[in-house]
């Protein structure tokens, strides 16, 4: 028998949903894209007027960028992904 302190029906889920707690999304081009954007060509500038070879230029700049390749595809990807993409750059690298 239902008194009159007994809800009729149960009382409704009161959890968060998803929407609710995740945070506003990022921008897709923010400080992090743009001072990589500005710097390498300004880098490469002034190695360029030190008299810094074109190759060696070339080979330090592009050795910066595939870092910060690794290391978003190590933050955004996992483990797992890196390791099997640095296998693969190893093999590439030594002919097989």
């Amino acid at each position: 028998m239902l008194s009159d302190t007994t809800p009729s029906c149960p009382p409704p889920d009161r959890t968060p949903t998803p929407q609710a707690i995740t945070p506003d999304t990022p921008a897709r081009f923010g400080t992090a894209q743009a001072i990589p954007a500005v710097f390498f060509p300004a880098m490469g500038t002034v190695l360029l007027m030190t008299g810094t070879p074109m190759r060696d230029i070339f080979l330090l700049l592009g050795g910066c960028g595939a870092i910060a390749a690794a290391v978003v595809l190590t933050v955004s990807s996992g483990r797992r992904r890196a390791a099997s993409l640095a296998a693969a750059v190893l093999r590439a690298a030594a002919g097989k």
